[in-house]
């Protein structure tokens, strides 16, 4: 099933909070993201979109940005010029013949020298003018010829046989960025044209690379219901109801499938979009996983900053009772959390009473308030009393009482909970209190 969010805007300005309104909150959302991405491995597809001069010079500089935070990038790009090979084509025709052969190398070396370009350009309003990035570029594809298809000779279209990833991979540990372009060269010395789509899906492949990132022409994928999705698993993606992209999300879905990558899928003239996609929590993209990113499992010892982190601005309205460090620490086998990419974006705890148990500290991030993360969690916690032989569980609330009525809660009375529980309700907090039987 694929999870559903609204399209959020955080470099642009219609965005709630952008670098330039709060550079430091912002900064310091993105930084757990930083840390993660260090060191990572990201393929890097650029389609004649992201080749167009409305986009292609913000790309560079994110790209150049990527780099100086120590993403170890591979760059695949299209030619820039008229011809594109693409294995999905249905001409029968080859596109690359040997009378335009020249042609189609000079206009993907232009490419690639354009790219270099960029790349070495400075930053906007950095200290040094110039990017001290290194890229590098070289005979890392092997290829050979499509062949004969319905008896018509593909020429010049070829197909990748292997990718030397391990002179790939000495280069980007020497922290260059490589450089990819659609070509291929065979054992006889023969060059060949590649569906850049495709290379891209066989160099992460063979590089078991983090990421994969393709440009697509809209913000994120979107379903028979006219919903954004902001992720698909690998199982609930069928590449045919987008025929437009049925190519990149063939491709993906094998990568994906093969590896333990995730693909991202983003708008090339959204400004910005991989630093969203990449930094931020709901990202401005569709990303393609083998399971769900958010991940529930019982509380660690390292969730207690994040768990904190989530309540406290809760505790702060009154919705949750205030708890300290230390006693989350001493309660935490009581803890179920979810957890995106690293970050506690849901968390609850359950407490056995003599008479059945209490569901508290029940709480999902803001931002991911609309998807199923609070259901998750209720069922986990749910199941883990019933597992106890407890048969019966309860809730105090004093903003969410609709939402656990919804769930089949039912209202009682404070006389009704377990006595020790009794003793310790906050008579001034004056809390509802809901019970539920387990079955």
């Amino acid at each position: 099933m694929a999870s559903i969010i609204k399209p959020r805007k955080l470099f642009s300005t219609r965005s709630s909070m952008s670098v330039e309104q709060d550079p430091i909150r912002w900064f310091r959302t993105a930084s757990p993201y930083i840390y993660a991405h260090r060191n990572k491995t990201f393929v890097v597809s650029l389609d004649q979109d992201a080749l167009r001069p409305s986009a292609f010079v913000s790309i560079a500089r994110d790209l150049t940005l990527l780099h100086a935070l120590g993403v170890r990038l591979v760059v695949v790009h299209a030619n820039a010029g008229a011809l594109q090979v693409k294995t999905d084509s249905e001409t029968g025709h080859p596109v690359i013949t040997a009378r335009n052969l020249e042609t189609y190398l000079e206009q993907t070396g232009g490419t690639t020298q354009r790219l270099l370009a960029q790349l070495s350009a400075g930053l906007p309003n950095a200290v040094s003018q110039s990017s001290d990035l290194v890229a590098v570029s070289g005979n890392f594809i092997k290829a050979q010829p499509l062949g004969i298809l319905n008896g018509v000779d593909q020429e010049h279209d070829g197909i990748v046989r292997r990718v030397n990833h391990l002179e790939m991979a000495k280069s980007l540990d020497q922290q260059a960025l490589v450089i990819v372009p659609p070509l291929g060269y065979s054992l006889s010395g023969e060059t060949f044209g590649l569906d850049p789509t495709v290379l891209a899906g066989e160099i992460a492949t063979a590089l078991q690379a983090d990421k994969l990132i393709y440009f697509i022409d809209q913000d994120r994928l979107i379903d028979d219901a006219g919903q954004a999705i902001s992720e698909l698993t690998c199982a609930a993606l069928d590449p045919a109801q987008w025929p437009s992209l049925i190519n990149v999300l063939t491709t993906a879905q094998k990568v994906v499938s093969a590896t333990s990558a995730k693909c991202h899928l983003i708008h090339p003239e959204h400004d910005g979009a991989l630093l969203e996609e990449l930094f931020t929590r709901e990202g401005c993209g569709t990303q393609i996983v083998q399971t769900p990113s958010a991940q529930l499992r019982p509380a660690q010892l390292i969730d207690i900053h994040g768990i904190l982190a989530l309540i406290e601005p809760l505790e702060a309205t009154g919705a949750l009772v205030k708890r300290s460090r230390e006693l989350i620490e001493s309660e935490l086998n009581r803890f179920w959390v979810i957890v995106q990419e690293g970050l506690i974006i849901g968390c609850g705890a359950l407490y056995p009473f003599h008479e059945g148990a209490e569901i508290a500290c029940l709480a999902t991030d803001p931002l991911h308030r609309d998807l199923d993360h609070g259901d998750r969690l209720l069922k986990a916690l749910i199941a883990s009393a019933k597992a106890q032989g407890i048969d019966r569980v309860f809730v105090l609330t004093t903003q969410t009482a609709h939402w656990f009525k919804e769930r089949g809660f039912e209202a009682t009375s404070v006389t009704e909970l377990p006595e020790d529980k009794q003793a310790l309700y906050n008579w001034q907090r004056n809390a509802k209190v809901f019970f539920r039987t387990v079955s």
